[in-house]
């Protein structure tokens, strides 16, 4: 009794935080995300695998010419029966292999009713621009769902927030 009524507490409590003026929620398929009113959806796909992104508003790159963003990328893994234990191994020594990838963190953590992983890394890419990285992750129905926080490593604090709570948002409907 007393872990369903904290199971219904935190519900209420999230679905509170997360029907906030100002933020809105996508829906698609099997899963829904709440993301804020100020920033940009794009179905623009610069990989097959991504799903969308949600781009933090145009001012964001005055100083340092990037859009921090939240991005959905659906990886199909049909030919792999990976758990997320495999598929976290898998991500991992992908980042490894990122020329001066820096790891903060590598967690396992439950949004909702959803085991998933969370890593924090960082890396200096292109043209030198220090970018850090949150992701989440988790694997359903031989499927995995990595949804990534994007932004430069001096702008990251002051994005983060929202970030988290878009990435604490993500739950399959279905």
């Amino acid at each position: 009794m007393k872990i369903s009524l904290l199971s219904l507490i935190f519900t209420v409590l999230t679905t509170a935080i997360f029907a906030q003026d100002g933020w809105k929620t996508y829906q698609k398929d099997n899963y829904s995300i709440n993301y804020p009113s100020n920033w940009e959806y794009s179905d623009q796909k610069p990989e097959p695998t991504i799903a969308f992104i949600f781009m933090s508003p145009e001012a964001s790159q005055t100083k340092d010419s990037f859009r921090e963003r939240v991005n959905l990328t659906i990886e199909n893994l049909v030919h792999e029966d990976l758990t997320l234990e495999a598929y976290t191994e898998k991500v991992l020594k992908q980042v490894k292999q990122v020329p001066n990838a820096k790891m903060a963190s590598a967690l396992p953590v439950t949004i909702g009713d959803i085991e998933a992983t969370n890593i924090i890394w960082s890396a200096e890419l292109g043209g030198g621009m220090n970018l850090k990285f949150n992701q989440l992750f988790t694997v359903k129905d031989r499927v995995a769902y990595v949804l990534t926080f994007a932004s430069t490593t001096t702008e990251y604090e002051r994005y983060e927030k929202d970030a988290i709570m878009i990435l604490n948002s993500f739950k399959f409907t279905k």
